[in-house]
């Protein structure tokens, strides 16, 4: 099974010195201690544990003179590999402190890059990475790249990454072959596996199997597709789904055609009816399900959620293509795989909703200083209001939305008003709207009120506010009171508390604005 090579690690790893006066660290002691664990429970040999400890020696001293992100991320991978400190078999611990080599030596010397750079090791393991975790061991992109060293076909590359790749596999019941994210992810704890990347390992070792003419690379592809069935697959009433994420019963679209086409040739190539019957059950659950993951302009990630980014887009449109030429009687995948091209070169539409009311931003009171602008979007794009002169720029969904303008230093007046959406390949559209109307909120309000026995009715006329703070100012001689109604409505009744007497009344309405009207009431009898 290949086992000389984490021996040859261990070698390689015990050449590097340990930190002289290393201060402690939480993550790495704790790491120390399960090397301790896995030695005395049989899981490691003492010397391959010990290279491990001078790894994590030297990730800390490292550490020592690192600030920002590279520190950061080096904290990251080394706690990372201390959280699964009760789990170090010979696979695992492989796995994690060859990673955790890897980030020291890549932090030690360089920035950190960007989401999603890869950067590979001497035998061609693919470390990703991911902010706050480094570069992480990942399994669907090593069976990428043992699929792209078949198709050169470079025997010692494949070789060697088939051989590292093995090293690293955990061995579950019936012989099934995991290989493991160890970092958390999307509500996952590591270690979590993928079965969209079981299933392109298992394509990857059948296939290395024919430059090699191995027969343990057969073996290990029967390994890998075993991991499958049993924990990796769930039944919709369509059939059989592929779990992106063990832990997560989201159905994503590409991860099932990735799927059905890697187990499917998994099964041509070694034969296996399981195989064969699985990805025949995936193909026809994805056939069955695809008008749910097409909106008519764009194509949604997974069922129920959002739309896909576009490089998922363009990677199911190829999968399409892939499964149209291996079903050419099936006309379905052909016209998906074209109507879904088709998506990328469409520009998006837009449909105006009702014009705004008067936006009055003088003064700004918090009511009507922006105008809300309502529109239906086709699909994902980067939509663009401007009008005036100002602009304001949101990159949105498929679905109905409002955009927010603010005419700011604007002057009152009538603004045209334009939309342009973006979409994610590039393609745009624009829409004219009715203008925008924008006034200054200085006058009064309009009031008519009048009180009977009573009960004081009014209704006022006053776009630009919600609400009137009304008083009731009340004289009898040299005598005054005031009533305070408080914030009310632009229109209402309400019982007046008059005190005893007779009483000259006159309302005052103030609006949002500060501005006020008085209205006589005439003469009001308390009791």
């Amino acid at each position: 099974m290949r086992a000389t090579l984490a021996a040859a690690l261990a070698v390689a790893l015990a050449t590097v010195p340990a930190a002289a006066g290393a201060r402690a660290n939480p993550d790495a002691t704790l790491a120390k201690r399960g090397l301790d664990r896995a030695v005395q429970v049989g899981a490691l040999a003492a010397e391959g544990a010990d290279a491990y400890r001078a790894e994590v020696d030297r990730a800390v001293s490292v550490l020592r003179n690192l600030g920002g992100a590279r520190e950061t991320n080096l904290r990251g991978v080394l706690h990372d590999v201390a959280v699964q400190w009760r789990a170090y078999s010979a696979s695992r611990a492989l796995t994690l402190f060859s990673m955790l080599a890897e980030n020291t030596t890549y932090f030690g010397n360089r920035a950190a890059p960007v989401a999603g750079t890869d950067a590979a090791d001497q035998d061609g393991i693919v470390y990703r990475f991911f902010p706050g975790h480094g570069f992480q061991f990942h399994p669907l992109a090593n069976a990428g790249a043992l699929n792209s060293a078949v198709a050169a076909k470079d025997v010692d590359r494949a070789g060697t990454l088939a051989t590292a790749l093995l090293a690293r596999a955990s061995v579950g019941p019936g012989g099934a072959l995991r290989w493991e994210y160890e970092f958390p992810y999307g509500g996952g704890k590591p270690p979590w596996t993928s079965g969209m990347a079981q299933a392109v390992m298992a394509q990857a070792f059948a296939r290395t199997f024919t430059l090699t003419d191995d027969p343990g690379d057969t073996e290990t592809a029967r390994g890998a597709f075993r991991a499958i069935p049993s924990t990796l697959v769930r039944q919709l009433p369509s059939g059989p789904w592929i779990r992106l994420y063990s832990f997560d019963r989201a159905a994503v679209l590409n991860a099932q055609l990735q799927s059905a086409i890697s187990i499917g040739d998994y099964a041509t190539a070694t034969g296996d009816p399981d195989a064969a019957a699985l990805a025949s059950g995936l193909q026809s659950s994805a056939e069955a399900l695809l008008p749910r993951f097409d909106t008519g302009y764009w194509s949604l990630y997974q069922l129920g959620g959002g739309e896909s980014p576009l490089e998922y887009h363009l990677y199911v449109v190829s999968l399409l293509k892939k499964l149209a030429q291996r079903n050419p009687t099936d006309p379905a995948w052909a016209a998906a795989a074209a109507r879904f091209e088709l998506y990328t070169t469409q520009p998006p539409l837009l449909r105006a909703g009702p014009a705004p009311p008067t936006t009055y931003p003088r003064p700004a009171d918090g009511f009507r200083d922006a105008a809300p602008v309502s529109f239906w979007l086709s699909k994902v794009s980067r939509v663009t209001l401007a009008a005036g002169g100002r602009s304001t720029t949101l990159t949105l969904g498929r679905g109905n939305h409002t955009l927010t303008w603010s005419p700011g230093p604007l002057r009152p007046g009538s603004y045209p008003a334009r939309l342009t959406a973006v979409d994610l390949a590039k393609n745009s559209a624009s829409l004219d709207l009715p203008a925008i109307a924008v006034a200054w909120d200085t006058k009064a309000p309009a009031v008519d009120a009048a009180v009977a026995g009573r009960t004081l009715e009014w209704k006022a006329q006053d776009e630009g506010t919600p609400w009137l703070d009304l008083r009731v100012l009340l004289s009898q001689g040299s005598t005054h009171r005031q009533l305070r109604l408080g914030h009310r409505p632009l229109a209402g009744k309400i019982a007046l508390r008059l005190p005893a007497g007779a009483w000259r009344g006159v309302l005052v309405a103030t609006n949002s604005a500060g501005k006020t009207a008085r209205v006589d009431l005439g003469t009001l009898a308390g009791a």
